[in-house]
């Protein structure tokens, strides 16, 4: 739902506090909905010279260049209440743009490898190629998923 509701009322979001507001009505909308649960959000959007969104819950977004340490554009965000509680507190965040790799992921990624192997399939496959990587990062023998694993790769 918070998906189908982005897309149809955002318009292109120029600042922060435009990621802000588009979080706040996608959390009064689906805490309206009687039948919607709580989720964790967060966006992202890239300009000509920066890095901006905002997020609220255990998602995470990650700026990755290609040498050094990772970025977490997310450091400060607010994990509880979720988007659909009606009380979701969005966090922004800003970044000047740079060379590397945007990954915006969920929990079900974050939480079960670690941040270095992450990096590591990052900077070693093709853009295309790494999202597949990393799923398998958290795949257990069996094939099943300790959580879920949502995430997008975006090469700057």
């Amino acid at each position: 739902m918070a998906t189908e509701f982005f897309r149809q009322n955002s318009t292109p979001l120029a600042n922060c506090e435009e990621c802000m507001e588009l979080l706040h009505c996608i959390d009064a909308a689906i805490a309206r909905d009687s039948v919607a649960g709580e989720t964790t959000c967060a966006l992202a959007v890239i300009t000509q010279d920066q890095i901006l969104g905002a997020s609220v819950g255990d998602s995470g977004v990650w700026l990755i260049p290609p040498t050094g340490s990772l970025i977490d554009l997310t450091a400060r965000q607010q994990r509880k209440p979720f988007i659909g509680s009606g009380s979701a507190t969005p966090v922004a965040f800003r970044h000047p743009k740079c060379e590397g790799v945007l990954l915006l992921a969920t929990d079900g990624l974050l939480k079960y490898t670690s941040a270095e192997r992450i990096v590591e399939v990052c900077r070693r496959h093709p853009t295309e190629l790494a999202p597949q990587q990393m799923i398998e990062l958290v795949k257990y023998p069996s094939g099943r998923f300790p959580d879920d694993v949502t995430l997008i790769l975006a090469k700057i």
